[in-house]
């Protein structure tokens, strides 16, 4: 009895002292709208795990997970400076769908067509990952403020155009052009990241 009592000590003391290692995090995006969650687990002195869960509100809307591996190089991963590795996957919409399609007309057989530059609206699947580094603050009340910054590659939107469209134009056209740029240059596959977020340490 004296050894199962000792063991369950054992056990609640190194439950609580992992507890401790684990953050949960959040923030908002200001030049793409977004919200942020984040939960991240230390093991060891020096490395933590964790998965990022971003929702874009604005154009390419949708959700974006990614996990992601820490080293710190104070060697306590409830602060100090960091490197991180992340990859993962978004579900997106079109930027430009059906509610703001061009119109255009063709002839076909000496019949004049009206018919639309783009498919109806629907989502399609990003995946990517980035390198950064960044630094993190735990108080002793377990408040935490963090921030990264660093590279991040994410594959870009597809073709969305319609098959009438793709038979009177070239699917390498301005328009298709324009959604993948915009979708580097104001969306999420912004290549710069720059993320600081606010929580607490259990």
């Amino acid at each position: 009895m004296k050894k199962i009592t000792l063991l369950l000590l054992i056990g609640a003391l190194s439950f609580n002292v992992s507890a401790q290692s684990n953050s949960l995090t959040a923030g908002v995006g200001i030049l793409n709208p977004k919200l942020r969650v984040q939960f991240e687990h230390g093991f060891g002195d020096m490395h933590s795990t964790g998965v990022n869960l971003g929702y874009y509100f604005v154009n390419w809307t949708g959700p974006r997970l990614e996990g992601f591996y820490r080293i710190y190089f104070g060697g306590d991963n409830e602060k100090g400076m960091f490197m991180q590795a992340s990859a993962g996957a978004g579900l997106f919409s079109f930027a430009i769908d059906e509610e703001s399609t061009t119109e255009f007309t063709y002839t076909e057989n000496g019949v004049v067509l009206t018919s639309d530059i783009y498919n109806s609206s629907g989502t399609w699947t990003t995946a990517g990952g980035g390198i950064a580094f960044g630094g993190k603050m735990t108080t002793r009340g377990g408040f935490v403020f963090e921030s990264t910054m660093g590279y991040q590659i994410w594959t870009p939107p597809p073709s969305n155009y319609s098959s009438e469209y793709d038979y009177y134009l070239s699917s390498t056209s301005a328009l298709d052009v324009a959604e993948t740029l915009g979708y580097y240059v104001l969306g999420p596959g912004f290549p710069l990241m720059f993320q600081m977020k606010l929580g607490f340490n259990f």
